[in-house]
């Protein structure tokens, strides 16, 4: 841990955990310092990644990358490979780390009733947004081809329900979230990494809802520990929203 990320614990507020007293608060090895230096830098990797797919796909004779399925999957993928990573390294760089470290660990029967009513709460209050908002429909499906071929629509299920759930939990919870709360303590470090979950996917329209989401899933990893109950929360939001979308009957 560096000089900054020591004076940011120094200079945290102190943390009200849920069901738990302030020293119990799990230990992490970096805080808010190195969070915003790992958006940074992924940020950065993720633009150079997506311009070398970009020539290459320039080079291969594609034209309208915009509208190009496989570029759009591939720089996706690759968008959340750097993430992940970036997240990975600069943990490591503060000490060794084990996949315990970012809360891939098990989880007791007591996390399905903290999942429960963090769900519910997400699902009401996007609900009673959406009714005052009505913001238009996740386009990202459609960028990836699921209504072109049923491959496409395959691979683009397994993406969204599958990958995208498990590498965005890593980095927003596992890395993000732990960083900001060794810092501020939970219960700023909740909604500041749900805010930047919903700010990062770059859809106005959708920041009110994924912050939503982003801090909900927060509360769930401090209360279970684990990463596998956001991920499931995620996979099963994301599940809805495929199956909204395959189904026409919302868009």
């Amino acid at each position: 841990m560096d000089a900054a990320d020591r004076t940011d614990g120094a200079l945290a507020a102190p943390a009200v955990g849920i069901g738990r007293r302030d020293d119990e608060r799990p230990q992490f090895p970096v805080g808010a310092s190195r969070a915003f230096l790992g958006l940074i830098v992924a940020a950065v990797g993720t633009v150079l990644v997506a311009m070398l797919l970009l020539i290459v796909f320039a080079a291969a004779g594609a034209h309208d990358i915009s509208k190009n399925h496989a570029f759009v999957l591939l720089s996706t993928l690759a968008q959340d490979a750097v993430f992940v990573i970036t997240a990975y390294a600069i943990t490591a760089e503060a000490g060794r780390v084990t996949p315990a470290t970012f809360g891939i660990r098990r989880f007791g029967p007591s996390a399905f009733v903290v999942m429960a009513i963090a769900f519910i709460s997400y699902f009401v209050l996007s609900a009673i947004y959406s009714a005052l908002v009505a913001p238009p429909c996740d386009k990202l499906p459609d960028d990836l081809g699921v209504k072109d071929s049923t491959l496409l629509a395959v691979f683009a299920g397994i993406f969204v329900i599958g990958i995208a759930p498990l590498a965005e939990e890593f980095f927003f919870r596992g890395f993000l979230f732990q960083a900001l709360r060794q810092s501020w303590g939970v219960w700023i470090a909740a909604p500041a990494s749900g805010l930047i979950f919903g700010a990062l996917h770059f859809a106005p329209d959708k920041l009110v809802p994924l912050a939503i989401l982003g801090t909900a899933l927060a509360f769930v990893f401090h209360r279970t520990r684990s990463l596998w109950p956001c991920v499931m929360l995620h996979a099963l939001n994301n599940t809805i929203a495929f199956i909204v979308l395959l189904s026409g009957t919302s868009c």
